[in-house]
């Protein structure tokens, strides 16, 4: 499921809330293994998405300058390389209890642009540009999207650089994490099944 806070998007994989709660609980190493093995795994898509950003900006106009050019964020490679990264810890559940497990987030304001613009490009390409957008020329948007790269379609959502890896990946780290989480959970409910025994004998 793709998010977007603030300027953050990401690639979550969503699981049991309770699980997490008792591996820290009850079996903090479990845990903390599970953690790094999240991270192995997401690690090579989080590179794999940081070399997709384009070491110079797509339009002339978006390049970086020594003075501020109004609110627009400026295109900055290094920015938006660091704002790529992952989480393996859980978030807080949502109602029906579940939580994201682990997740890929692109957080730079102009990583977050650079990874969406065009998504609803055919709603409004008619009109030459976006309805929020603020420039005086007419064709702004539809000129600004068609500088960049195709988007790229996965199954948790289109971009161009964290949902371009995550496609690429055809579904391996999403189904690695998901083995680690279903490994963890089975040596858990080992444990605490030999120690129920133990106290009963």
């Amino acid at each position: 499921m793709m998010k977007q806070r603030r300027s953050e998007m990401q690639v979550t994989i969503e699981g049991n809330a309770d699980l997490r709660k008792a591996l820290r609980r009850f079996a903090p190493d479990l845990e903390k293994s599970l953690k790094k093995e999240i991270g192995l795994v997401l690690r090579p898509v989080v590179r794999q998405a940081k070399g997709f950003v384009p070491s110079d900006a797509p339009l002339s106009g978006w390049a970086a300058r020594s003075f501020s050019e109004g609110r627009f964020p400026p295109f900055q490679a290094s920015i938006i390389k660091a704002g790529i990264g992952f989480k393996s810890t859980p978030s807080k559940p949502n109602p029906r209890g579940f939580s994201s497990q682990a997740s890929i987030f692109n957080a730079s304001r102009a990583g977050a642009i650079y990874e969406s613009a065009g998504r609803n490009i055919d709603k409004w390409r008619s009109q030459g540009s976006s309805p929020r957008s603020q420039s005086r020329n007419p064709n702004a948007g539809v000129q600004f999207v068609d500088a960049l790269p195709e988007l790229t379609g996965s199954l948790k959502g289109r971009g161009r650089l964290i949902f371009k890896a995550w496609s690429l990946n055809q579904g391996k780290a999403e189904g690695a994490v998901r083995k680690a989480i279903s490994t963890a959970e089975q040596e858990l409910y080992r444990r605490s099944k030999s120690a129920n025994l133990r106290r009963v004998a």
